[in-house]
């Protein structure tokens, strides 16, 4: 009995079944081969192999972000096979040129592409083409027949053994999961095909999964993951080229925590490679969210016309889910515009219903809350209430953010029709969510960006406790609804070795920037490696794992018993006034300040003519006590007789922040401390004390530094000092780790543009905030003797960021700093007499306080620079 001889495969088919699957492992590697592969295949006359060739380098260009190249490899592939009668080449061939039309924008060609390849293959090859059907069809908004199309081929693979196309099945299977709100079954194909591709070495399917479960997580909210795992797919898919559809699936997550230039700088960078790579199929997206970064950026003319622009691309190529969705943001524009009217409503409605019958249910809830914020608006509380009952999806199953978004308005709703007490619950619980989402947020960076829909409700409830629980509810509430990233516990991202290494350079780099005049060639390079490891340091800051949620409620007999004879005031800025709650004794009392922008405008004069003065201007000090006066009169008048004349703590709001408080004539001479919220005063106040030595460090940035530590440590035996060259940045933070009292004189630089790299400039180069966060255990009292230490950038809700910030989150009690620019010679004086005063037993605010008041006329603008934080 004989037996047949195995079939061996063609030279063509076994090209195919090496070289196609390498594209998927290592786009580079499978270039190279295939080249070779076609120059051997021409000089052999092999016309087979010729086309797999350049189909394989079709599908290289495709993997590479290239879509114009791979539609010219394609179409020459499919022009070979067909010249020699290979018509399962021609259909494979067309098969992969299906998507490459897709990508084009041309999806009515795609369609037809795929429907010949469909026709002309079998077996195994006809399931691949139905996968690509199902994958063109899920693009063009036909999500139920695309996933039906996916199972069925999913099974064929399976019964074949085709581990490849399994994997790649479960990835768009996933994807289209993901999109639809279906997480758990999404992250479950997602992982399936991971460990597919892991098993079968394709590195870079892999990698692109990973970046597929970047995109769930974000979904899901679970902004640290999202960001760990695109950065994961991002170092190992950099030789691919650049990515639009990650890009854009960045840009919407730094959207959803306002990180705006950086979601600007990605989508603006997405556009470029839609245009290099003539992906048209990706343009709409990349223009729709630029039309939702114009909204958050506060530019609705913007985001219409780009709102539009993507509608139009949508609507050309035949894609109706993703027009809803542009049709979704430009009406949220023409709101946002103040255009608004019925028929917009109307409109809003009619596309989340699109939305939301296509399956889409997260953009669904989200056009149909922005109907709601509208119908509340035009007083049509009968259709909100409708609409948020459609949404109610989303206060169960949304993200965070769209939870806090349906209780916001559910509250409104609940407030315009008179039911007070429930519009008080329904704050209260999208507080709740709120105070979660932001605890899961690890970053210090992230934190306290929050939005605008979780500044708007707090201010919602602050009006509510004021109107209706009265003053002691109101100073309660306050402490949930501001600084409330303070309440967290910190994070320290300097803990990261990569992250410590770059600060390391960080310093290098200012060093030489700082030290010498450079050629402009290098100064250029420095600076440009400068914006990489600042860019990669925040990166990676972002990724710090949240905690839970601390309980911010205040207690006002405690309060009142840690206060004793001081006064409390904290001010804030509701619809644009100013109010204050002031503490004295155990009665909380309400009053209505004034107009906020009077006061804007005045602290800007103030804070011009103080600069002024400590330049030496000789108009300055009369310019400055005008100034000085008229915001006394502003701010402190119309409290005047609740202030008494003992000590006090002041927490202020927006820009007050950043007023030099000494400078106004109630507050000479008075002990006065400034503080984030009542309740961290409070934490620091009763925080224990902490006995250790004395560290001070004088770095030779500021003219007479070392002069001043050395004047201070000389009557003050065991004081550790470290100045001039002694003063760099690994020995100061290992001395002031666990010191009782810290003192850093050195040139201070507050930084608009990231307030986490202001600095204090030590011998090797700046000490920045996240250098700090390497202290485990700060100092309990920090003086920053510099010019604008105390400086603090100023988010929604009165999130704070900044070098006391950063301090007084990690533990330090009170903290010394200036809010302007300093004279060294003034500041090496107070800084004597502070410590004189402080030896006498007065505390750190009152020791300021007894100092300042003794500075001479020339050096007493720089000396009110100086605020005493925290506990005081």
């Amino acid at each position: 009995m004989t037996t047949a001889a195995p079939v061996l495969p063609t030279a063509d088919e076994d090209l195919a079944q090496r070289l196609l699957p390498i594209v998927m492992a290592d786009p580079g590697k499978a270039k190279h081969l295939a080249e070779a592969a076609l120059q051997d295949a021409r000089r052999d006359g092999d016309a087979g192999s010729e086309a797999v060739a350049l189909r394989a380098l079709g599908l290289v260009a495709r993997a590479r972000h290239d879509a114009g190249g791979a539609a010219r490899h394609l179409r020459a592939s499919m022009t070979v096979a067909r010249r020699h009668g290979l018509k399962t080449h021609e259909a494979e061939a067309r098969m992969s040129h299906a998507l490459i039309l897709d990508d084009l924008g041309r999806t009515s060609a795609a369609l037809k592409e795929i429907d010949r390849a469909v026709a002309e293959l079998h077996g195994h090859r006809r399931a691949r083409a139905i996968m690509q059907r199902a994958l063109i069809l899920w693009r063009l908004g036909f999500d139920l027949q695309a996933m039906e199309l996916y199972r069925w081929a999913l099974r064929a693979f399976r019964e074949s053994g085709d581990r490849v196309w399994e994997a790649r099945t479960l990835t768009n299977r996933g994807v289209l999961h993901g999109f639809r709100g279906n997480l758990k079954q999404a992250e479950a194909d997602l992982r399936a095909a991971q460990a597919l591709y892991n098993r079968l070495g394709m590195n870079t399917a892999a990698a692109q999964v990973e970046h597929n479960l970047g995109f769930v997580a974000a979904q899901a909210g679970d902004v640290p993951t999202a960001l760990a795992r695109y950065d994961r797919a991002h170092d190992r898919l950099w030789s691919t080229g650049v990515d639009a559809v990650s890009l854009l699936d960045r840009a919407d997550l730094l959207l959803s925590v306002r990180l705006l230039p950086e979601a600007d700088a990605a989508i603006r960078a997405a556009i470029d490679a839609c245009t290099d790579g003539h992906l048209d199929s990706v343009l709409g997206q990349a223009y729709l969210t630029l039309a939702r970064h114009g909204l958050a950026a506060g530019a609705p003319a913007e985001s219409k016309t780009a709102a539009a622009a993507a509608r139009r691309v949508f609507h050309r190529q035949g894609r109706s889910v993703w027009s809803a969705r542009a049709r979704v943001t430009e009406l949220a524009a023409v709101v946002a515009l103040g255009k608004a009217n019925r028929g917009t409503l109307r409109d809003l409605r009619t596309a989340a219903a699109n939305l939301l019958e296509a399956g889409w249910l997260q953009p669904g809830w989200d056009a149909l809350l922005d109907a709601a914020q509208l119908a509340v608006d035009l007083g049509e509380l009968y259709t909100a209430r409708e609409l948020l009952t459609e949404a109610g999806g989303a206060a169960k199953l949304g993200p965070a953010p769209l939870r806090v978004r349906w209780w916001h308005i559910r509250a409104r709703v609940e407030l315009a029709s008179g039911a007070v007490a429930e519009s008080v619950r329904a704050a209260n619980a999208g507080l709740r969510q709120a105070d979660s989402y932001r605890a899961s947020l690890g970053a210090t960076e992230l934190r306290v960006r929050g939005s605008a829909e979780t500044a708007a409700l707090a201010g919602l409830r602050l009006r509510l406790a004021l109107q209706y629980g009265g003053p002691a509810s109101a100073l309660s509430w306050a402490q949930r609804c501001r600084a409330a990233a303070l309440s967290l516990p910190p994070t320290h991202p300097s803990t990261d070795p990569v992250v410590a290494r770059h600060l390391t350079e960080l310093r290098r780099i200012n060093g030489e920037l700082a030290a010498a005049p450079t050629g402009p060639q290098r100064t250029s390079r420095l600076l440009r490696r400068q914006r990489v490891l600042e860019a990669e340091i925040r990166r990676r800051s972002w990724r710090a794992p949240g905690s839970s949620p601390n309980a911010v409620d205040l207690s006002i007999p405690a309060l009142a018993d840690a206060l004793g004879e001081r006064v409390l005031v904290e001010l804030l800025d509701l619809d644009g006034r100013l109010h204050a709650l002031v503490v004295r004794g155990r009665r909380v009392t309400h009053r209505i300040v004034g107009e906020i922008e009077a006061v804007r405008a005045e602290l800007e004069s103030l804070r011009f003519a103080l600069h002024n003065q400590v330049l030496g201007h000789a108009a300055g000090g009369e310019r400055l006590e005008r100034r000085a006066e008229v915001l006394d009169r502003l701010v402190l008048g119309p409290l005047a007789d609740l202030l008494g004349d003992g000590p006090l703590v002041l927490v202020p709001t927006g820009a007050l922040h950043a007023l030099p408080w000494r400078v106004l004539p109630r507050l000479r001479g008075r002990s006065l401390t400034v503080a984030p919220s009542a309740s961290m005063w409070l934490r620091c106040a009763t925080a224990s004390t902490v006995d250790g030595k004395l560290v001070l460090v004088g770095a030779h940035s500021a003219e007479q530094a070392a002069d001043e530590v050395r004047e201070i440590a000389a009557d003050r035996p065991g004081a550790t000092v470290l100045a001039g060259d002694r003063a760099r940045s690994e020995s100061a933070l290992q001395a002031l780790d666990g010191a009782a009292v810290g003192h850093i004189a050195a040139h201070g630089e507050f930084r608009v543009d990231n307030p986490l790299f202001s600095f204090l400039m030590l011998a090797d180069g700046p000490l920045t905030v996240y250098d700090l966060t390497a202290l485990r255990r700060p100092p309990a009292l920090l003086v920053l003797s510099g010019c604008d230490t105390g400086l603090t950038a100023v988010h929604p809700g009165d999130e704070l960021m900044g070098l006391v910030a950063a301090l007084l989150n990690m533990g330090t009690a009170t903290v010394i700093a200036s809010t302007g620019p300093v004279d060294d010679g003034a500041t090496r004086r107070l800084m004597r007499d502070f410590y004189g005063s402080l030896a006498t037993g007065l505390g750190p605010a009152a020791a300021l306080a007894a100092a300042q008041s003794r500075a001479s006329d020339p050096d007493r603008a720089s000396a009110a620079s100086f605020v005493c934080f925290g506990a005081g």
